[in-house]
């Protein structure tokens, strides 16, 4: 809180004009000095100091809330997904104040969760006040004639109000880390002023490509990720992000090989795939962790089966609140989502199409376990091709 920018606040217009001619840029740059110093700096007199000073060091200190409190505030901004299930496991959805994460393969509809969660919230006005939502497309993904397609296929009784609904999604089209870091850095004043019910961040690897190398790009994620838990927890509000997944090399144990050298232990794995700078900084295992059982589905005698699973590593899986996984399904057309990682649901699956409306949740193809897998290393389906008919 320390660090939120002094022009985002709701001051007085003559301390506003006083600060604008200082150095002073955050409100830890005023809390350092002394009241004295910021009376001088500020010509404000000893009680507008002191509601000044008292003012800002408030925001210092996290707001004491009872557990009803956070109930009835998660349950006022929360998005509910569709299926009565699905939002049932997740307590009413994706839940305002967290940082909710989709992560799956190309072509198995991240952007059009993405799509879906949008004309889901702008279609559900809330006390007569209709909220608006803030997209950053870092992959330009986002085709207008899709939502409209969505809108009028799910919604027909609001065609009229298209244009009116499009008018309240406000895009960004950062290019590189530089102009991700400033979107994030201004984006609570966007916020605010846009009254926006979500943030969606489409998606957050292909942006972490093109972070810098002179610190760890773990600590640079984790950076992100604190901003934008700290705007979700901050304004009440949810926040999405979607990534992308990286390949792992898992080998044969010795014992399943037909002799040669035993085989490596998972922390010395190779990563490979398009996001594999990615993960190299906190892709390994704990070395006094147990080797694990794992079985080669490419016949005894192979060095190993290539395996999916989210991009970004480690790090990053502790940073977010809740993990959505999407995956192709081994013998269907549907698609399915994994809850992998929540603090309100156990480990589920549940099954889901894309239509002309966005997406369908088909309520009895789903279920859950309360044993769970790794959130980090679970294993992901993906489209391995289709054969096409050249005779």
């Amino acid at each position: 809180m320390s660090y939120r920018k002094l022009s985002s606040l709701p001051l007085q217009d003559y301390v506003k004009s006083s600060l604008s001619k200082t150095s002073l840029r955050t409100v830890k740059d005023v809390l350092l000095l002394s009241p004295l110093t910021v009376m001088n700096m500020l010509h404000l007199s000893a009680d507008q100091c002191k509601e000044l000073m008292d003012y800002l060091f408030s925001l210092c200190v996290p707001p004491k809330l009872s557990a009803y409190e956070m109930e009835e505030m998660e349950q006022h901004n929360s998005i509910p997904l569709g299926s009565k299930a699905l939002d049932t496991l997740l307590h009413g959805g994706l839940l305002s104040g967290s940082l909710t994460e989709f992560v799956g393969p190309p072509g198995v509809g991240k952007t059009q969760w993405c799509l879906y969660i949008t004309t889901k919230l702008l279609t559900a006005a809330r006390g007569g006040v209709h909220p608006s939502a803030i997209y950053i497309d870092t992959e330009s993904a986002v085709r207008p004639e899709r939502i409209v397609e969505m809108m009028t296929n799910r919604y027909p009784e609001l065609s009229s109000d298209i244009p009116q609904l499009l008018s309240r999604i406000h895009m960004f089209h950062p290019k590189t880390a530089a102009s991700m870091l400033e979107i994030l850095e201004s984006l609570e004043c966007v916020v605010v002023e846009k009254d926006a019910g979500v943030v969606i961040v489409d998606s957050i690897a292909s942006m972490a490509v093109s972070l810098s190398s002179t610190q760890p790009k773990a600590s640079q994620l984790s950076s992100w990720a604190s901003k934008l838990k700290s705007l979700a927890h901050r304004l009440n509000i949810c926040v999405v992000v979607t990534n992308q997944i990286t390949t792992v090399h898992e080998p044969v144990p010795s014992e399943l090989s037909l002799g040669g050298e035993p085989r490596p232990h998972p922390r010395h794995q190779v990563v490979d795939g398009r996001e594999s700078a990615l993960n190299q900084e906190d892709r390994e295992v704990d070395p006094a962790a147990p080797e694990p059982h794992v079985l080669d589905h490419m016949g005894e005698g192979k060095s190993g089966r290539v395996c999916a699973i989210p991009a970004l590593g480690n790090t990053w899986t502790h940073c977010i609140t809740t993990r959505l996984i999407l995956q192709y399904c081994a013998d269907s057309a549907a698609r399915q989502i994994v809850i992998a990682k929540s603090p309100v649901s156990p480990f589920a699956v549940f099954s889901y199409i894309i239509t002309q409306g966005g997406i369908t949740i088909q309520e009895k193809d789903c279920c859950y376990s309360y044993s769970g897998q790794d959130p980090g290393q679970f294993r992901i389906r993906v489209q391995e091709g289709i054969p096409l008919d050249t005779a």
